[in-house]
């Protein structure tokens, strides 16, 4: 069953936004290497939203874990305590090409 992740980073949206797009490249590689299907960011009037579909939980969680992941959050002093998260099962997706 898919899963769904969606997180939200308060901030200052323009901070968080330059170190999204310096890490873009290394997380992308981290999402490919634990099966990441779909990525999508946006900026928000306060901070940063993120939502990730996932083809398992275990692929969620393996990411999430990464090393990479984990020191790239960590050069931008983004603590968990900044960070918002859900998770759902997903019931449907559909994927237009």
């Amino acid at each position: 069953m898919a899963y769904l992740t969606i997180a939200r980073i308060g901030g200052d949206p323009d901070q968080l936004l330059e170190h999204y797009r310096g890490t873009s490249a290394l997380m992308d590689g981290v999402g490919h290497d634990h099966g990441l299907i779909v990525h999508s960011g946006a900026r928000t009037s306060d901070g940063l939203l993120i939502v990730n579909l996932w083809p398992s939980q275990e692929g969620s969680e393996a990411a999430a874990a990464d090393p990479r992941r984990l020191a790239a959050l960590q050069s931008a002093g983004l603590s968990p305590s900044r960070q918002r998260k859900e998770h759902h099962d997903v019931e449907r997706y559909v994927v237009f090409t």
